[in-house]
């Protein structure tokens, strides 16, 4: 079994076993979508790509009176153009972070990142640490702003098929992401709606030298709704 297909398990096992072992602590469980662009700076051409969606689970386990565990987990099909071939590349983020609340305002967080992109011909894959600060600002009793900002350092895989050869190198990927939305709670649903945006950067630095650097951005609208329950 492949690393990525272990990694893609364990979050499987994360998103469904999680909730059960530590309800009824406090439990939230919605969806996210995330409306992407993916621009990409690279040796040679650099290949235009079709924003598409990505979308998928959102959990967060509240441990009072300050802590919380959140795991997020995207994945979106994106189509890439180069030159004149068309070719689909499957996209997935991930996020599990432990958050302590120092004000009702502020938070700080860190945790593990893991993404990664998938081709006909090779995959590509990081894993590392990433860690934050988020900042809700109220705008009425049920409206709020929120920021986020964070930083990563993965460690990354990559194998395909390049020039009629096999080839396989690792890389180190330093990155940023922040969001900014507004998220409305609906009382008589227990459920909150956020619309935003949001921005991640990170550079590709392979060991390989004739692999040189990438450099990736991806941005655009996202929206989610979580139930909170006991709420």
């Amino acid at each position: 079994m492949s690393t990525l297909r272990k990694t893609m398990l364990l979050l499987a096992a994360v998103f469904i076993f999680l909730p059960a072992a530590l309800y009824p602590a406090d439990l939230s469980i919605g969806a996210a979508s995330w409306y992407a662009d993916w621009v990409s700076y690279q040796k040679g051409p650099d290949p235009e790509v079709t924003p598409t969606f990505l979308y998928g689970p959102v959990i967060s386990i509240g441990l009072p009176p300050d802590w919380s565990i959140t795991a997020v987990f995207l994945y979106g099909r994106f189509t890439m153009d180069v030159g004149n071939d068309d070719s689909k590349l499957s996209r997935y983020d991930s996020d599990l972070a432990l958050n302590y609340s120092i004000t009702r305002y502020m938070k700080i967080f860190g945790g593990v990142k893991f993404m990664g992109y998938t081709w006909d011909e090779g995959d590509h894959y990081g894993v590392g640490p990433a860690a934050g600060v988020g900042f809700t600002l109220p705008v009425s009793d049920s409206l709020f702003l929120l920021w986020n900002f964070s930083g990563m350092y993965a460690f990354a895989k990559e194998k395909g098929n390049q020039t009629g050869e096999d080839y396989r190198t690792n890389a180190r990927e330093p990155g940023v992401n922040t969001t900014l939305s507004l998220a409305y709670y609906i009382e008589s649903a227990s459920t909150t709606i956020s619309l935003g945006g949001r921005y991640q950067w990170f550079k590709i630095l392979y060991d390989k030298d004739d692999s040189g650097t990438s450099e990736l951005q991806f941005y655009g609208a996202t929206l989610s709704a979580v139930y909170s329950f006991g709420k």
